[in-house]
């Protein structure tokens, strides 16, 4: 899926903004955000799954990177 394919444009975006919105106002921003955390890995994955893991283990050191320089200052 490329992000100027039909089904992204009509199909994934729009259940991606409604999910994102419909949480954020009946929930949590947390909930919100991690709607959008599987919706990126979804997104990613459906293109090739073998990227997955890429995007998983990027995710994961970024974070344990940001939280060593947050604890750091």
């Amino acid at each position: 899926m490329l992000f100027n394919s039909y089904e992204f444009i009509f199909i994934f975006l729009p259940i991606s903004f409604l999910g994102y919105f419909f949480l954020k106002n009946k929930t949590s921003i947390q909930a919100a955000q991690i709607w959008l955390l599987f919706c990126s890995l979804f997104f990613y994955a459906f293109w090739h799954l073998a990227y997955l893991p890429i995007l998983l283990s990027s995710i994961v050191f970024n974070y344990i990177i940001a939280s060593t320089l947050n604890k750091a200052l």
